[in-house]
């Protein structure tokens, strides 16, 4: 799974798990570990998206969470392929030139 993928799936758990603080620190993040340079870059990606917010914790490390005015474009981007209504475009497509020369 991408890592941009990985990342607003695991906020939008602890989002749902802990509503009074969805903040988390991105090396928290399953398999920040092991390609801290992806994870990393996906979440500037997504920090200049605005998808994600980040704040400093108590520490002064940064800690991210989801930008929850963004909420709906985050569940849009996290839908599953067969949800998207271009897959349903082009399936339909392939199915009536099919049709077509089946004829």
């Amino acid at each position: 799974m991408p890592a941009r993928k990985t990342i607003l799936r695991e906020l939008d758990r602890t989002r749902r798990a802990q509503p009074t603080s969805p903040f988390v620190r991105p090396s928290t993040l399953p398999g920040y570990a092991e390609r801290p340079d992806r994870y990393q870059s996906a979440v500037n990606e997504l920090l200049r998206a605005r998808l994600l917010e980040g704040v400093r914790d108590e520490e002064g490390r940064m800690a991210i969470a989801i930008n929850e005015h963004r909420l709906a474009d985050v569940h849009r981007e996290l839908r599953p392929l067969w949800a998207r209504p271009a897959v349903w475009v082009l399936l339909a497509i392939v199915l009536a030139v099919g049709a077509g020369l089946a004829i």
